[in-house]
């Protein structure tokens, strides 16, 4: 049996960042050990599950913006993997945050972009896991900024917003509400950069029409960043 508790204990953290985490993605994505740490508990949220023995199965961690909840990080270990780890922590993430905000967003990678990789995962199987838990794709020429002075921006990415009781698929687009909750998260996380593929994007989050959502199977309708 599967159990999830909030992680709570810097030797925990540790332990996830660097038997769940480091090898599941790349560096480019992956915040230090020291910065992943220092995150909890104000700006983030983890839980952790764990088999009936404790060993640790997975972790999704949350990260607060003002207005917005990131899902910055969701890997079950390899030995889980097609046990549901996954499914149970997001089912779990979105009961526990995704009303906390007024909207609850995650980052992809793009499968014409990424391809599959053993131990990083599929692009494309990835976009179809999130669609069951009514994932849907932004229409933004997104990146991940630099997590680190070490490491660049990761491009060929898609910002995703979680559709909870099914009013985005049904307008199509975010609410205005929701549209100015994702521009302030832009705003945050590209803290003034100004440069043509930040501008571009902020352009693309403020355009007459609000921001359009997509099914995540129609991910390819959405410009990439760079273009």
């Amino acid at each position: 049996m599967t159990s999830y508790a909030a992680g709570s204990t810097t030797d925990e953290l540790r332990e996830a960042h660097r038997a769940l985490l480091t090898p599941s993605f790349r560096a480019g994505e992956l915040m230090s050990e020291d910065d992943f740490l220092a995150q909890f508990p104000v700006r983030a949220h983890a839980l952790i599950a764990r088999d009936d023995d404790g060993r640790m199965l997975g972790i999704a961690v949350v990260e607060r913006f003002r207005d917005a909840v990131l899902l910055q990080y969701l890997v079950a270990a390899p030995q889980a993997r097609g046990m549901g780890v996954g499914s149970g922590l997001l089912k779990a993430v979105i009961a526990e945050w995704g009303s906390t905000a007024t909207v609850m967003l995650a980052e992809f990678d793009r499968p014409d972009v990424q391809t599959p990789h053993p131990a990083h995962g599929d692009p494309a199987a990835r976009l179809r896991f999130y669609a069951r838990f009514d994932a849907l794709a932004l229409d933004l020429p997104y990146f991940q900024p630099a997590v680190s002075a070490d490491t660049g921006r990761e491009h060929g990415m898609l910002l995703a917003a979680f559709d909870r009781d099914g009013a985005i698929a049904d307008r199509g687009r975010l609410s205005a509400a929701q549209a100015a909750a994702v521009l302030s998260y832009l705003d945050e996380i590209l803290d003034g950069a100004d440069d043509p593929d930040a501008s571009r994007l902020r352009d693309a989050a403020t355009g007459d029409g609000g921001i359009r959502a997509l099914p995540l199977d129609r991910y390819a309708e959405i410009a990439r960043s760079p273009l």
